[in-house]
């Protein structure tokens, strides 16, 4: 019998490399009071555009210390892609940005859903209550 050369997480499964089959590695995260990096005065405008809109992202919620640091690395590469029009660049940019979930379709290959924030209409809860009021004022039956 040949010895079992599968990695730890994939043993016992039978669909291989399949995402959804294998087991998950467990750790204990340290993001709760990382200082968040500042963006770079040197950075043309629309990269300290980009790298700002990564702390408004939902997806920022889940960033340890390393992600914020190759979100500075994205950032360098996606400045230097604009100051030399080097596609090599923008490569290394655009790689770097989907490891960190930075567009829906590259959170959805990792898996990553963000909840939409409830949402109050007041004016439909204005309507409802209205309707509901003369519904009782007439003593409509349905």
């Amino acid at each position: 019998m040949r010895p079992d050369k599968r990695s730890p997480a994939t043993k016992g499964t039978e669909q291989g490399h399949d995402p959804a089959y294998i087991a998950l590695a467990r750790g204990t995260s340290r993001r709760a009071g990382i200082p968040l990096p500042d963006v770079d005065a040197a950075w043309l405008p629309e990269v300290q555009s980009w790298f700002r809109s990564l702390k408004l992202s939902g997806q920022s919620d889940l960033y340890e210390a390393s992600d914020w640091a190759t979100a500075v690395a994205a950032a360098r590469a996606y400045d230097m892609s604009i100051r030399t029009a080097s596609p090599g660049w923008f490569g290394n940019f655009v790689r770097l940005a989907e490891k960190l979930g930075c567009t829906i379709t590259d959170r959805k290959h990792s898996r990553i859903e963000l909840d939409d924030p409830d949402f109050q209409d007041d004016d439909e809860d204005a309507a409802d209550d209205a309707v509901q009021g003369w519904q009782a004022r007439l003593r409509v039956v349905k």
